[in-house]
């Protein structure tokens, strides 16, 4: 069996480490062209930027689909694998391209239909409505290729193969990197479409991502076997992926709904008030990449001890992974509370949107260590094949917390989009406190529970 790591063994941080890493740096590429893309569009002008922050909700709703399918899989591969249960672990491979097709021709169909409807719920309208739906259908109609890839990199990633989601990821991303620029200002016979152009080559990109992950797969260089006999649905299996996916989905959902209302709720102050939300988490992806990146790994190591009975491993796992994930993130929040003039600067934000710019990057970088505690609770739950604890979790941190926190702070008090801000600082230490008590009184509870496959190293 080729690229299958066995996590069972071996230093817990050192392994946590070599998962992430590869992880990390993919996204930390991926979030660079995020930034690039947002300095592109913003010289098409401030209404072309806002479009773009317009889309921010459907794209993490998107995501949230995309997961689904990505985190069940990984979840369940990793715990069959622990288990030594091969045939689960294949199967479980062909089901989750199986789901993943079928969500992806839904989301499609149900996207582009809806789209005017939601924009035009956010107050948007004229030039900003028009680049909006634009710019939304053409990322809808190359959903295909997007929620396929997803399945394929949740299969990298429950047997530990983080090196190749890496390589599959860069491709993609150096694709859009050099299509950006060309599909939106136009090169040589190639017109300029503007905001639809940046589209364009994030679904171009992403079908490229696609071909190099099948060719991987095709190539037999993988641990898991495609068995195309076995393309017919299974609805024991689905059910296991959809177990840990739906939970994770819908909480991801949840940030969507709650960037809706944000997105609202800075409409009232101005366009340049939605585009620093924006750029805004935009600059928040960068200093999540450490959390996001160690969190991955940590549902795949959580997953194949667990799945061994390594429940010692569980343990340490987890407070090795919230540890690091919460020093490395608030690190991070140091720099960008001290320096937002310049960050704004590297954005190229216009001075109207730099002001509530400045203030954003003045209150949440502050919270940032808190997710990251946030983060590797809702992945320790992941592991061990519990997916609604995490949702009750982001509930309270959105629906509980952050929405209705956000429309008292901007409408009661003289704090104006600062409130909003606020809001969501205060959403994130929900997140991190309830995810930490949550998770360590179920690590006492299966220590209880199963102190007989409590083992010691």
């Amino acid at each position: 069996m080729k690229n299958r790591t066995d996590l069972t063994q071996g230093s817990i941080l050192k392994t946590l480490y070599k998962l992430a890493l590869p992880i990390t740096a993919g996204m930390l590429l991926q979030t660079l062209f995020n930034i690039v893309d947002t300095i592109f569009v913003s010289r098409i002008g401030e209404t072309a930027l806002a479009a773009v922050s317009l889309h921010l909700p459907i794209f993490f709703l998107i995501l949230a689909l995309g997961n689904c399918v990505a985190i069940g899989t990984s979840s369940l591969i990793a715990r069959s694998l622990g288990a030594k249960d091969q045939e689960t672990a294949n199967l479980t491979a062909n089901q989750s391209i199986v789901l993943s097709v079928l969500i992806a021709i839904v989301s499609t169909v149900v996207g582009i239909a809806a789209s005017p409807f939601i924009f035009r719920a956010t107050g948007a309208q004229g030039t900003l409505l028009s680049y909006a739906i634009g710019y939304n259908t053409i990322i809808f109609i190359g959903n295909i290729f997007f929620f396929t890839y997803s399945a394929f990199d949740g299969i990298l990633r429950g047997e530990g193969d983080m090196r190749t989601s890496m390589v599959n990821l860069m491709i993609a991303t150096v694709c859009n990197i050099i299509l950006d620029p060309i599909l939106i200002f136009g090169f040589g016979p190639i017109p300029a479409f503007g905001v639809q152009g940046a589209a364009m080559a994030t679904v171009i990109s992403r079908a490229i991502g696609l071909f190099f992950v099948v060719r991987h797969f095709g190539k037999n260089k993988s641990s898991i076997t495609m068995v195309f006999n076995t393309w017919m649905w299974d609805m024991g299996i689905i059910r296991k992926i959809l177990a840990v996916g739906i939970p994770a989905s819908v909480a991801q959902g949840m940030l969507s709904i709650s960037l809706f209302v944000y997105n609202s709720i800075a409409m009232r102050f101005s366009e340049s008030a939605v585009a620093a939300l924006g750029l805004g988490f935009r600059v928040d992806s960068l200093a999540f990449l450490p959390g996001l990146g160690i969190s991955v790994a940590t549902v795949t190591m959580i997953g194949q001890n667990y799945g061994a009975g390594r429940l010692d491993r569980v343990h340490k796992t987890y407070f090795a992974a919230m540890g690091n994930a919460f020093l490395l993130m608030a690190s991070i929040g140091i720099v960008f509370y001290s320096f937002p003039d310049t960050v704004m600067r590297v954005f190229g934000a216009d001075p109207s949107v730099a002001v509530y710019g400045i203030q954003y990057l003045r209150t949440i970088p502050m919270f940032y260590g808190f997710l990251g505690i946030g983060f590797i609770s809702s992945s320790a739950f992941q592991g061990i094949g519990e997916g609604y604890p995490s949702l009750i979790v982001n509930f309270v941190r959105l629906g509980v917390v952050g929405v209705p926190m956000a429309y008292i702070l901007t409408s009661y008090t003289d704090l104006g989009a600062r409130g909003l801000w606020w809001a969501i600082a205060l959403s994130d230490i929900t997140f991190a406190t309830v995810g930490f008590i949550w998770f360590t009184l179920k690590v006492k509870h299966l220590k209880k529970e199963r102190g007989t496959l409590w083992q010691k190293e």
